[in-house]
C-alpha cells in the first residue's frame, strides 16, 4: 500500500498549456509516480496528488511564472503528519511575489475554514 503523508489539490484558471509544462517539469523531477496527477480542461489546470512528498515550493514558484495576471484559483496542501491544511489563494493582479494569500489551519478545523 502506497504511504500518504501529504495530498495536494488545486484548480486555476485560465491556463495555458506553458503553464502545464512549467508545473509539469517541476513535478516529474520530484515525483516518483506513472500516475496522472496534473490535468489542462479546457483552461483549467488541476492538480490531484497524494504520496510522500511534493515539491510545492518550486510548484508555486512555477505558477507564479506562468499563469496570467487574471488568473484565479487556490492550491491546497494538507500534511497529514502535521493535521494540518495550508491554502495558497492566488490573488489576480498582484505582484509576483505577493501573487498568492497563504493561511494554514489545523485539519480539525477544516470545515470552518474550507469557506474561505
Amino acid at each position: 500500500m502506497k504511504q500518504v503523508i501529504a495530498k495536494v489539490y488545486a484548480g486555476f484558471s485560465p491556463a495555458h498549456g506553458a503553464c502545464r509544462l512549467a508545473v509539469e517539469d517541476v513535478g516529474t523531477a520530484a515525483l516518483d509516480t506513472d500516475m496522472p496527477w496534473l490535468f489542462l480542461e479546457d483552461d483549467i489546470l488541476r492538480i490531484a496528488w497524494e504520496g510522500i512528498y511534493f515539491p510545492l515550493d518550486e510548484a508555486l514558484q512555477a505558477l507564479y511564472a506562468c499563469l496570467p495576471p487574471e488568473a484565479e484559483g487556490k492550491l491546497d496542501y494538507l500534511d497529514l503528519e502535521a493535521w494540518t491544511l495550508t491554502r495558497h489563494v492566488l490573488l489576480p493582479g498582484a505582484k509576483a511575489a505577493d501573487r498568492f494569500s497563504i493561511a494554514t489551519r489545523s485539519l480539525n478545523h477544516v470545515l470552518a475554514y474550507s469557506g474561505h
